[in-house]
């Protein structure tokens, strides 16, 4: 497992970004100049300090806005397979054709992620980042570690120790995934558990 001790510059910071539009009840997408780039699907945690996560996790995904279609959900209660169906409508309405998908589920973005992936719904996205996601109780972590051994090859973890709330998930899906695709944010604490977010994006291709 690889080690990241520096936290990112992205650390404690809530910038909401100046994302281009507003997909009412499900998030906001922002445009990237080219109609065929990537696009980012991205759901976040929950409140920070009462800021939503449709809001803080755009601090992060604004230094790859350049290169990337990008959506961010609102927050993490919203419905994964509705946001995703209007994001597709918006998408098609915009004119926007990209070339490949991208799944990031942060924290607490594990339960619309989970609703979303069900079925054939990895076969979606060509990646998909868990990013200090969270694995508590019984369901959640079978859900994810299946979700890896089914999907090894298309899965980044980047992880904390105590994120995941789970050790032996944790551990299980690091192992799995090796050092290339699993990568330890070393420390303690929230700022920690959110320099994750810059860790993850700065892998992203």
């Amino acid at each position: 497992m690889r080690n990241n001790t520096t936290p990112g510059s992205g650390d404690g910071r809530i910038d909401m970004g100046d994302p281009d539009i507003d997909i009412p009840g499900d998030g906001k997408l922002s445009k990237a100049s080219d109609p065929s780039a990537p696009l980012m699907v991205v759901f976040g945690g929950v409140d920070v300090s009462t800021i939503p996560s449709g809001q803080y996790m755009w601090n992060y995904m604004n230094t790859i806005k350049n290169r990337f279609h990008i959506f961010v959900a609102q927050s993490n209660a919203v419905n994964g397979p509705h946001s995703y169906r209007s994001l597709m409508s918006t998408l098609k309405a915009q004119g926007l054709t990209p070339s490949k998908q991208i799944l990031y589920l942060f924290s607490g973005g594990y339960r619309p992620g989970m609703d979303l992936l069900v079925g054939g719904g990895p076969a979606l996205f060509s990646s998909i980042y868990l990013v200090d996601i969270w694995m508590g109780g019984t369901q959640v972590p079978d859900f994810y570690k299946a979700l890896v051994d089914a999907n090894t090859a298309k899965i980044t973890y980047v992880y904390t120790t105590f994120g995941a709330n789970n050790g032996k998930a944790r551990d299980y899906i690091a192992n799995k995934l090796g050092s290339q695709r699993a990568i330890l944010v070393e420390g303690k604490g929230m700022p920690v558990h959110m320099s994750t977010n810059t860790v993850a994006v700065r892998t992203i291709q």
